[in-house]
């Protein structure tokens, strides 16, 4: 209840109507105040801004808050979910003018990583994302308003805005829900964190927030949200983690465009216009997420981080410098690697072989009729990109190299017997069968991607100590995803 108006919200099984709502990124408009207050209306941020409750005997109790980015697709802050346990999850409700829908979640995932005061404690990134499904009436006549997002470092002096729900009492059976809004200025940035509670990107900014906006957006002047509430001191300041470890996360879907897939990103969503997100971001196929600062950001960021956390190398080509390395040597270097990529396949043990084929979805049973095989390189090289240069002397240049090889034929032997008693399977996957001396040969085409490392010593012209590091074969079309088999 809020502003004597009464919502509710009957949770119902899974509605798989979510998948057929109208999405809208419309954002509220803001005004550069300072301090905190009532929003003027609860529906205003619809979907986008999200009360985390716990279901209690006497009602429902606002935990914290969230923002709605895709459909099924939200991010809140850790700690708040750390209030529930796995007999009482939480559930999420958003408004709508006069009644509401519900959520529950299905998966949820962050980050962690090693605590510098015991092997047997972690650090946790305060930035959750949650899948969750639509658990009420679909209100088809309403869309679903998601929150556009922004990869971005902003500014020492760039004025926020933060949005959430506050704790409050509840009456009867109903809990009272005022959504808040708040409003300062960005005074200290923290790109590698800020000790142990907050070891993800985040930022101080002046500005007040109270108990249950823990979890919700925080969005810069544009109105795309560029990171969440995570904790504050009376009265301000406010600490804001920033939504770009949310880039690398892996969760479930729960729609049917995301959940054909065993796991999806926020970057893959956004393939999908299921999700909006502004800046300049890209996921390589290996995991790294890559993000391009502007020269302010980056000099903030500079600014902002021990000297040693920075990895910069003088000794790398940049500019003018690579781009004569590719142009003298670009051509030797594509040779070099399709010819260590086929050895390497060639010289795989039948385990990672089989690992190969069967993402073209060739059955175990098949597989292990396989006698021999052979690799053969057909067209060549595509989307050659050199990831690294390091000068290890005046001569030696270390490299670090992504390609893709476009056409890999896989030639595999099995016995004439084997092929007839399984002859429906084989000529399903396979082509150019040919029968000789009681020996079957056939071929299957995939699309093979490859990081590798090498020496190039620039005296003597040549390339050594050649190395494929991590591999990986695109699945079908039908499937439209990558399976890694090797990362070093």
């Amino acid at each position: 209840m809020t502003d004597g108006l009464s919502y509710s919200a009957q949770i119902t099984a899974n509605n798989p109507a979510l998948a057929e709502l109208k999405l809208s990124w419309a954002t509220m408009v803001f005004t550069a105040v300072d301090g905190i207050g009532p929003m003027r209306s609860l529906h205003e941020a619809g979907d986008s801004l999200v009360a985390v409750v716990k279901m209690e005997e006497d009602g429902i109790k606002i935990i914290g808050s969230g923002v709605m980015v895709g459909p099924g697709l939200l991010l809140t802050a850790t700690h708040v979910l750390d209030d529930f346990d796995k007999s009482s999850p939480p559930q999420f409700l958003t408004f709508l003018p006069h009644t509401a829908r519900a959520w529950s979640p299905v998966h949820t995932t962050t980050v962690s990583g090693k605590s510098d005061f015991g092997d047997d404690r972690e650090k946790v990134s305060d930035l959750s994302l949650v899948s969750c499904t639509l658990n009420s009436i679909a209100h088809e006549d309403y869309p679903l308003m998601l929150a556009p997002m922004e990869v971005a470092l902003p500014l020492v002096g760039e004025r926020l805005w933060a949005f959430g729900f506050r704790h409050q009492f509840i009456d009867d059976g109903v809990a009272s829900v005022t959504p808040m809004v708040s409003s300062g200025i960005v005074t200290e940035a923290f790109p590698h964190g800020r000790g142990e509670r907050m070891p993800s990107p985040c930022l101080e900014v002046e500005m007040d927030t109270i108990g249950g906006m823990s979890g919700g957006q925080v969005v810069n002047a544009d109105g795309n949200v560029i990171g969440i509430v995570s904790s504050s001191l009376p009265g301000g300041p406010s600490y804001i983690t920033l939504i770009w470890d949310a880039l690398r996360y892996n969760i479930k879907g729960t729609i049917p465009a995301l959940s054909d897939r065993k796991k999806v990103n926020l970057l893959y969503a956004k393939r999908l216009g299921l999700v909006k997100i502004k800046g300049k971001v890209e996921r390589k196929l290996w995991g790294d997420v890559v993000f391009t600062m502007s020269e302010k950001e980056g000099d903030l960021m500079i600014q902002s981080c021990d000297p040693s956390s920075i990895n910069y190398k003088s000794n790398e080509l940049v500019g003018d410098q690579l781009d004569k390395f590719i142009d003298d040597w670009g051509y030797d270097l594509e040779r070099t690697a399709a010819r260590i990529a086929i050895d390497y396949l060639e010289a795989l043990p039948p385990t990672l072989m089989h690992g190969f084929l069967s993402a073209s979805g060739i059955p175990s049973e098949c597989l292990n009729l396989i006698q021999q095989f052979s690799v053969v390189d057909f067209e060549g090289i595509e989307d050659p990109e050199i990831l690294s240069t390091e000068k290890l002397d005046d001569s030696k240049l270390k490299i670090k190299y992504y390609f893709n090889l476009l056409t890999v034929v896989w030639i595999v032997e099995v016995s004439e017997s084997s092929y007839f008693e399984n002859e429906s399977e084989f000529d399903r996957y396979f082509m150019n069968i040919n029968i000789s001396n009681s020996i079957v040969t056939m071929e299957i085409f995939q699309r093979c991607h490859f990081k590798a490392t090498m020496l190039f010593d620039q005296e003597q012209e040549e390339f050594s100590e050649e190395s494929i590091t991590w591999s990986a074969v695109q699945l079908p079309k039908i499937r439209k995803e990558l399976r890694n088999h090797k990362l070093e």
